[in-house]
């Protein structure tokens, strides 16, 4: 398969799972707000566990929220025909890596650097 056509799977991939998320998150606010409702019963006596299902169903919005900027991010980079080179070093991203991690807008070796130079030593993780 050559590069151009492994590059259109790895766009139908997140073009998939955008849509996805976009699905789990109408449901995710749907809860939010069914839980909001409960709150405001009188008879709903369990504040603390509404509180951590409020805190989770927030934290998972917020997570989707990041993972469809990521998507659009490389949507975008595909559109401008720059998808898949390292912003670092300009050199192409092996396709191992772009599967792995769709996102990457590194290579690995620049990755790790980028990540010492912000993080600081040596058990920083890779960036994407």
């Amino acid at each position: 398969m050559t590069r151009v056509n492994e590059l259109l799977k790895i766009r139908e991939l997140l073009q998939r799972r955008r849509r996805e998320i976009l699905t789990v998150s109408l449901g995710t606010h749907r809860e939010l707000d069914a839980l909001k409702q409960q709150e405001k019963d009188p008879e709903y006596e369990e504040g603390a566990q509404s509180e951590l299902a409020d805190y989770t169903l927030s934290s998972l919005v917020e997570a989707q929220r990041r993972e469809i900027m990521l998507i659009d991010a490389a949507l975008r980079r595909m559109d401008e025909h720059v998808f898949g080179e390292c912003v670092d070093c300009g050199t192409e991203i092996p396709m191992e890596r772009l599967e792995a991690m769709p996102f990457a807008i590194r290579c690995e070796e620049d990755a790790t650097s980028h990540e010492l130079e912000t993080r600081g030593g040596r058990m920083a993780t890779s960036s994407l």
